[in-house]
């Protein structure tokens, strides 16, 4: 993720400022003291305008976990328009676990706000990632 945002980053600067379209971020991790190490980073790219929104996800700072598919399902309608609307691509990055619930997230998502059944939705995933829209990379 750090290096499709530098990528854009330069863009961004070598053409002047040309929108590129939303960069939305959600990052998560335990603790923000101890594990949120590209901070600096991600809120200069934040600060340039490289990353449209940033939202941040630390499980063990409240009494509830909260994750990043949590955050996810809060913006359930506007992640909708911008996968059929805006044909966003969806870069998940992070341990199985995680890959898992939010690619469950997101057939919520589509059964919710793109009108699908789970099924329906399990497939247009499917061909989102066969169209290089959904890329996950995830390890144990």
């Amino acid at each position: 993720m750090r290096a499709i945002l530098q990528e854009r980053s330069h863009e961004r600067k070598s053409t002047g400022g040309i929108d590129q379209g939303p960069n939305i971020l959600y990052f998560g991790c335990k603790n923000r003291s101890m594990d949120y190490i590209y901070r600096d980073e991600l809120e200069a790219f934040s600060d340039e305008g490289t990353l449209t929104e940033l939202h941040l996800a630390f499980s063990r700072e409240q009494a509830e976990k909260v994750y990043v598919q949590h955050l996810l399902a809060k913006r359930g309608a506007e992640t909708w328009k911008l996968i059929d609307e805006g044909k966003a691509s969806i870069f998940v990055c992070g341990a199985v676990k995680m890959g898992a619930d939010v690619d469950h997230t997101l057939q919520d998502i589509l059964c919710q706000h793109g009108g699908m059944k789970r099924e329906k939705a399990k497939a247009y995933l499917d061909k989102l990632q066969v169209a290089g829209r959904f890329v996950q990379e995830l390890w144990s």
